[in-house]
């Protein structure tokens, strides 16, 4: 069955601090295209990318608009806390009536048929099991994680996949290992790793994981590496210049506003640089408010007046990026990333050496690498072309040396 993608052309409106879903999520018929070919390729994906580059947003997308191939099914289980209660959330997510409603009528818009496919899901027998109020707390004898293995042994899903899409699944190894234990987070992993190896199993459902942390991270602190290796990391690109253009096209036609294409490059390559969704809806949103009130041009000096407004009123979208350090860091990691994000804004760029002896004046230098990596997924920092770290933004740069 081949996939075919539709770009449709509407409306969008700003969609910033929450998921951009419907017309108001910015589509790259690429990027979803990239996913299909990797599942279909039979990998199990993990969706990689600092945060606020979209994750989300495209693994909703996926799941309001599934192909024919795929059963998509949605899950958060950030607030799960041990390994039973995540398979029983999976297996309610597989039976979940919406879920169900959302797909058959996606495939009937296109114009297929699925008659049969959920009379096949609901009527495997394993035990009885179905029969169980997933709410209730009467089930504490049930091992869900075999009940989970058993469905999949016993479901016929007419060719036909279960597209699983776990998001927040390194909070869930996080959650685990501090309720229960480093040991019962790696046997977590390897739960997870058993039922993506096997090959039965494989043709009837695929993973796609993501989450506001980095899985890499989480799992080094466990020396767990090995039971996630055979997950496919899918990198998440920033925009195009050319997407960019088109996202604040789009969103400046939205509010009756004009910009010349130069003047819209120099916001997007000397102001903003990193081009995610995240920060040139800030920055349109600034443009807005000031074209609002002044109704002049949008010209350079407007844009650098607007940039300098979003860096003012910035705390309200940005300091959820220093709240989250000290729900990542103990208090002495934590002092460590203040002087190193403090160094950075004194900087251009900086040699990992120079950032090393932060880490022995502290005495952390064990901890070194995984500070950076996480740093590097929370959107702060990356390593350039040159091997020399700085801020990923020029916007969250600038932010952190006025406010922190």
């Amino acid at each position: 069955m081949q996939t075919i993608f539709i770009i449709k052309k509407y409306r969008m409106k700003l969609s910033i601090g929450k998921t951009a879903t419907g017309e108001d999520f910015f589509l790259r018929n690429n990027i979803v295209a990239e996913i299909y070919e990797a599942l279909n390729e039979g990998s199990h994906l993990l969706l990689s990318a600092p945060r606020r580059v979209g994750k989300t947003s495209i693994i909703h997308y996926i799941k309001d608009n599934p192909t024919e191939e795929y059963y998509c099914v949605y899950v958060d289980t950030e607030d799960v806390t041990d390994s039973q209660t995540f398979f029983k959330v999976l297996l309610k997510a597989i039976f979940d009536i919406e879920n169900k409603s959302r797909y058959q009528k996606s495939i009937e818009r296109a114009g297929k048929t699925i008659k049969g496919f959920f009379d096949k899901i609901d009527t495997v027998d394993i035990g009885g099991f179905f029969s169980i109020d997933f709410n209730g707390k009467d089930d504490k004898n049930i091992d869900y994680y075999e009940k989970f293995k058993e469905f999949l042994e016993k479901v016929d899903l007419d060719n036909r996949k279960i597209l699983l899409m776990v998001d927040e699944f390194p909070v869930t190894i996080e959650h685990i290992k501090d309720e229960q234990g480093e040991q019962a987070a790696r046997n977590f992993l390897k739960q997870n790793r058993a039922i993506r190896q096997n090959d039965k199993y494989n043709q009837k459902i695929k993973f796609i994981y993501t989450g506001s942390i980095g899985l890499l991270s989480v799992v080094k602190k466990l020396n767990a590496t090995a039971d996630v290796n055979d997950i496919l990391s899918y990198k998440l690109r920033p925009l195009t210049l050319t997407e960019s253009l088109d996202l604040c096209h789009t969103l400046l036609k939205s509010y009756q506003i004009e910009a010349d294409e130069k003047v819209l490059e120099y916001l997007l390559q000397d102001k903003i640089e990193w081009l995610i969704p995240f920060h040139i809806q800030l920055s349109i949103k600034e443009i807005r408010d000031l074209y609002r009130l002044e109704a002049q041009k949008v010209n350079k000096a407007f844009i650098d007046k607007a940039f300098n407004e979003l860096i003012l009123n910035g705390d309200i979208y940005l300091d959820h990026y220093r709240g989250r350090l000290s729900k990542v860091f103990n208090r002495d990691e934590l002092t460590l990333v203040h002087e190193i994000l403090k160094k950075l804004t004194e900087n251009q760029a900086i040699n990992e050496a120079e950032l090393y002896d932060l880490a022995v004046k502290n005495h952390l230098e064990n901890s070194f690498k995984n500070i950076l990596l996480t740093l590097e997924y929370d959107g702060y920092i990356v390593e350039n072309m040159d091997k020399k770290w700085r801020f990923y933004s020029p916007i969250l740069k600038k932010w952190w040396s006025k406010n922190v």
